[in-house]
């Protein structure tokens, strides 16, 4: 009998970095984010698309989950650092939608283990509104 894992992410911290010439009320923005991770954990909203589709730290720690994480359950910890296409990646202040060009994202990542999530769960997503990073960078946080 074979074991099957989770791979559980859990972010650690954010930084985000907006068009120029724009401005954030930034300590709101983050107050309001932080608020939103310590309630939904991975599942928290970091922005939203273009067409309002909301984006959560969970979507994109998808981008550090691959084959070399240890099944033993031992912790990694990952930078992600995200470029984003201009004007497809929006954060809210006082009800506004303010372009955000960049995200470095500190997750970490641990096996667990139980049944794989079920396929087909969610929706598949409309390319049109699953384009907005334009390059995502991945590496190791050193201890």
């Amino acid at each position: 009998m074979s074991l099957t894992y989770r791979i559980a992410s859990e972010p650690r911290s954010f930084k985000l970095a907006f068009l120029d010439e724009v401005s954030v009320n930034i300590k709101e923005i983050n107050a309001e984010i932080l608020d939103s991770v310590s309630k939904y954990a991975g599942k928290a909203v970091l922005g939203y698309t273009k067409k309002g589709r909301a984006v959560t730290f969970e979507e994109l720690a998808r981008n550090g989950i691959t084959s070399d994480l240890p099944l033993d359950g031992s912790e990694v910890t990952k930078v992600l650092t995200f470029d984003f296409r201009e004007e497809k990646m929006f954060v809210m202040d006082n009800q506004s939608v303010i372009p955000l060009s960049r995200l470095k994202l500190t997750i970490a990542y641990r096996a667990s283990e139980g049944a794989p999530e079920v396929p087909g769960e969610e929706k598949p997503l409309d390319p049109e509104d699953d384009d907005y990073t334009a390059d995502v960078f991945v590496k190791l946080k050193e201890a």
